[in-house]
């Protein structure tokens, strides 16, 4: 595939497809990147889109940030213009991409991406069916820990949402959550989902309930 130049963000979040994520934009430089992302009111875009890069070393705020190579395509699905010039807004993640190189960040950073296919992997049924009773086992121990109400971690049937709704639903670092977005094929990460989920799952029940709750949507400031 060619390789494209995408306005970046980079955040210490990981977007999977099909994931939402509420954004606060409130830095001048990324003010500049909205504005030329959204297009002006009395004309916006159609399709406003950017990429959402994971932040390996540095800071949100500031100087540059190095990210991981494979990030994810954000849609702009709703927009608050606050009086004070900052925005907030609800963006999707769509899709996966590479970086292939990182031009100077003026005036934000910016990105060369390369779409990456999503290969299913094998046995993506069985993938499927192990990762939701790894998954209704980790929420449901969630639930019982945190006096929630118990849910069942229902899964799409396609093979591909059902790994990236599987690593939303789990509360682990940044770290694991990139190597979930990373991995090869759907099967690989929804068999890496599930393991994590037997882990957590164990551990919760052994030493108690983490500080965070389950990862379904995360929130971000720039």
């Amino acid at each position: 595939m060619t390789d494209v130049r995408i306005p970046l963000f980079p955040l210490h979040v990981v977007l999977f497809p099909g994931a939402s994520l509420p954004l606060h934009v409130f830095e001048p430089r990324y003010r500049t990147m909205m504005a030329d992302v959204l297009g002006p009111e009395n004309a916006p875009h159609p399709e406003p889109a950017f990429g959402i890069a994971c932040i390996r070393e540095g800071y949100e705020v500031g100087a540059h940030a190095e990210t991981h190579e494979i990030g994810c395509f954000a849609a702009v699905e709703s927009i608050r213009r606050n009086p004070d010039g900052t925005m907030n807004l609800l963006i999707r993640g769509t899709s996966r991409f590479r970086i292939s190189a990182r031009p100077p960040d003026d005036p934000y950073p910016r990105a060369e991406v390369e779409p990456l296919e999503e290969p299913l992997g094998p046995a993506t049924g069985e993938a499927i069916r192990i990762a939701i009773a790894a998954l209704d086992r980790y929420v449901g121990v969630v639930a019982r820990l945190s006096n929630r109400e118990a849910r069942t971690a229902a899964l799409p049937d396609d093979p591909v949402d059902a790994s990236y709704k599987a690593a939303a639903l789990l509360a682990v670092p940044v770290q694991v959550l990139q190597e979930l977005l990373e991995s090869p094929t759907a099967s690989d990460r929804l068999a890496r989902a599930a393991a994590i989920a037997r882990r957590e799952a164990g551990l919760l029940e052994t030493i108690g309930p983490p500080a965070a709750q389950p990862r379904i949507d995360a929130r971000s400031l720039n």
